[in-house]
């Protein structure tokens, strides 16, 4: 309940709000707004939206709820493959909005499968569907677990890219516990199969 917090929160949400890019639909991640070469989302935003839920529900303003949907929407339609894997960050034309490729900073290569970037879609979609309550995002989060899990090694710490399956590979620790925060997240709101809620 401190006013101070809530005013500094509200502060980063209008920020944030500030990087909607109006061609393309979603929340510039990187870079001087507008510029061609950083006209992308990334995967990694979708944790940035509570804030934006929350400011809205908060201000009764519905700018923040609805940038908030339409990144949500934009990130949905473009980050996750045909086969559940995801994209890093995604490219659109900065003159027409239109969708132009998927890439990646972090992972091995534009169609690998960086392991934090397929859990921010799990934990990502997993917060999404609490506040929307929408089915794709229930489709969407059930996708990539699945995915993520299919590719976990022996030891089930995912590999640093989860194209490699070995267990000598470099790890990422920190994917597993997003992972599990996201599938956690989702059973709060809707029953999961049981394989993967054991898992």
């Amino acid at each position: 309940g401190d006013e101070n917090a809530k005013k500094a929160a509200l502060m980063a949400a209008d920020n944030l709000c500030g990087r909607f890019m109006e061609k393309g639909q979603f929340i510039q991640a990187w870079g001087k707004l507008g510029d061609e070469n950083n006209y992308r989302l990334i995967i990694d935003c979708l944790m940035n939206l509570p804030l934006l839920f929350w400011a809205g529900k908060e201000t009764n303003d519905k700018k923040y709820t609805e940038t908030a949907l339409k990144h949500l929407h934009t990130a949905a339609d473009v980050v996750v493959r045909k086969d559940g894997s995801t994209h890093h960050t995604f490219f659109f034309d900065p003159k027409t909005g239109m969708p132009e490729r998927g890439m990646t900073c972090q992972g091995y290569s534009d169609d690998s499968i960086w392991a934090r970037g397929q859990a921010w879609g799990i934990y990502g979609f997993a917060l999404a569907y609490g506040f929307t309550g929408e089915q794709k995002m229930y489709d969407k989060f059930m996708t990539v677990t699945e995915v993520f899990l299919k590719h976990l090694p022996k030891d089930d710490v995912p590999a640093w890219d989860m194209i490699f399956t070995d267990t000598e590979t470099q790890k990422d620790s920190s994917s597993a516990p997003i992972a599990v925060c996201g599938i956690l997240e989702m059973q709060k709101n809707h029953k999961l199969p049981r394989q993967m809620s054991e898992k």
